[in-house]
C-alpha cells in the first residue's frame, strides 16, 4: 500500500472512531466561550487570507480571544496586532513524515502544539488550513482529536463522508475555484451568521508608514510616483524574469518615477542586480533590511505595488494599495481579486495547474511581458 493511500485508510479509521465516540454536539453558545484556537499554516499571504474569518469569529465570540497554531510565528506576527488574537504556537507540520514516525523527534513535534491547546480549556477549535497531501491532513486531524476541544469545525478531504473528527465541517470540494476568502468565512459560517465582509486586514501603526516615508523622501527626492516592486518569491516558478522586471523599471526611470525594491535577504541577490541597472539616486533597495511591518509600511507609503505572486502581494490588497500581481501557475483560489481591489496579470500559458506542489517545479515559458505590465501600470496611476 502506498503512503498516501495508507493516509487516507488511517484518515477514515480516525474520523470513524472519533464520530463514533463522541456523537452529535452542538455549539456552545457564545457566552461561554472565552477560548478558540484556531489553525492555519503556510505563509503570509495564507494568513492575510483569514483575517475576514477571524472578523467574524470575534463578531460571534466577543468574550473570547483567540490562539494561534501555524508554521512560522514571523509569517503571523501582524496577526497579534488584531483585537482578541492572544498568543501562538509554531506547528512543524511540512517537516514530517510518516516515515519517521516510530522516532521520538517527530511525536515531540506533534505534541508541542498538543500541549499549546491544553494549556488551559478550549472551547472551540477551528481549522482554516486546506492540505493536499494526505499525510498532512492525517496529522492535522490526529492533532483536532487529541486537542480536548468542547467544539471543532474545519475543513475535510472529499473522501470523508460524515464530519470525522470535527462536529461541523466542510468538504474541500465545496472549495472549487473561489477564493480562499469567501471559503474561510463559509468554515466559520458553520458557527453562526458571519455576514459578507471579505476585507483584509494588516495593521499598521502611524509612526512606521511614516517613516517608510521620510526613508523614501530622503532617498528618491523629486520623483513624481513611486512605484514599489517585489521581485522575489518563494518558489522560482513563480518568478516573472529579472530581466523584464529590469526593464519595466528602466520605463520607469525615464517617467521620472522613484522605486523601491522590497523583499527578504534571500532575494536581495535579484534586487541589487536591478538597482545595479539604473542610474543613482533613482532606487531604494530595501530588501532583506526590514521587519515585515517595515516593508508593508514601504508597500503602504507607494503610489502603486507590482509583484510576483507571494506574500508581499496580499499585504498590498489588504492595505488597499493600487497593486498589480504577476500570477503564473497556480489555482486562482490565491489570486482571485476583485477588480476594485488588484489588477492580477496572469501569465497567458499557465493555464489551470495541478493542486499540490507540483506546478512549483514546472518549467513554464512566461508569455506576459514588459509592455503588458507598463501599460497596466500607467492605467493604475492615471
Amino acid at each position: 500500500m502506498s503512503g498516501a493511500r495508507a493516509a487516507r485508510a488511517l484518515i477514515r479509521l480516525l474520523s470513524f472512531a472519533s464520530q463514533t465516540a463522541k456523537g452529535p454536539r452542538e455549539p456552545p453558545p457564545p457566552e461561554d466561550v472565552s477560548r478558540i484556537v484556531v489553525l492555519q499554516m503556510s505563509g503570509i499571504g495564507d494568513l492575510i487570507l483569514i483575517t475576514p474569518g477571524l472578523r467574524a469569529l470575534r463578531r460571534l465570540y466577543p468574550r473570547a480571544h483567540i490562539d494561534l497554531i501555524t508554521y512560522r510565528l514571523s509569517n503571523a506576527a501582524f496577526l497579534f496586532r488584531l483585537p482578541g488574537v492572544r498568543q501562538g504556537c509554531e506547528f512543524p507540520l511540512f517537516d514530517l513524515e510518516l516515515k519517521w514516525a516510530w522516532t521520538r523527534r517527530f511525536w515531540q513535534a506533534l505534541e508541542g502544539p498538543v500541549r499549546f491547546i491544553r494549556q488551559e480549556p478550549c472551547d472551540l477549535y477551528v481549522s482554516f488550513h486546506h492540505c493536499w497531501l494526505p499525510q498532512w491532513y492525517l496529522l492535522e486531524l490526529w492533532l483536532a482529536v487529541r486537542s480536548r476541544a468542547r467544539y471543532k469545525i474545519g475543513i475535510n478531504p472529499d473522501f470523508v463522508r460524515s464530519p470525522g473528527v470535527f462536529d461541523r465541517a466542510l468538504p474541500e470540494s465545496q472549495l472549487g475555484e473561489r477564493h480562499y476568502r469567501p471559503f474561510f468565512l463559509q468554515v466559520v459560517g458553520l458557527l453562526g451568521e458571519t455576514g459578507k465582509d471579505l476585507s483584509m486586514e494588516f495593521p499598521l501603526e502611524p509612526g512606521e508608514v511614516r517613516n517608510a516615508q521620510e526613508a523614501i523622501n530622503t532617498a528618491l527626492a523629486g520623483k513624481r510616483r513611486i512605484i514599489c516592486l517585489h521581485v522575489g518569491a518563494m518558489h522560482a516558478v513563480k518568478l516573472w524574469p529579472l530581466d523584464r522586471f529590469i526593464e519595466l523599471a528602466k520605463r520607469f526611470e525615464a517617467d521620472q518615477y522613484g522605486l523601491v525594491l522590497i523583499g527578504t535577504k534571500e532575494e536581495r541577490h535579484l534586487t541589487e542586480q536591478l538597482a545595479a541597472s539604473l542610474p543613482f539616486g533613482t532606487v531604494l533597495d530595501v530588501a532583506g533590511t526590514t521587519t515585515l511591518f517595515q516593508m508593508a509600511a514601504f508597500i503602504d507609503a507607494s503610489d502603486l505595488f507590482i509583484g510576483n505572486d507571494s506574500g508581499p502581494m496580499h499585504i498590498a490588497v489588504a492595505r488597499e494599495r493600487p497593486t498589480i500581481g504577476l500570477t503564473g501557475p497556480g489555482k486562482p483560489r490565491y489570486c482571485a481579486y476583485e477588480a476594485s481591489e488588484a489588477l492580477i496579470l496572469k501569465n497567458p500559458e499557465s493555464g489551470a495547474a495541478p493542486d499540490g506542489l507540483l506546478f512549483k517545479n514546472t518549467d513554464r515559458r512566461w508569455e506576459l511581458s514588459v509592455d503588458d505590465v507598463y501599460a497596466a501600470a500607467r492605467s493604475c496611476l492615471s
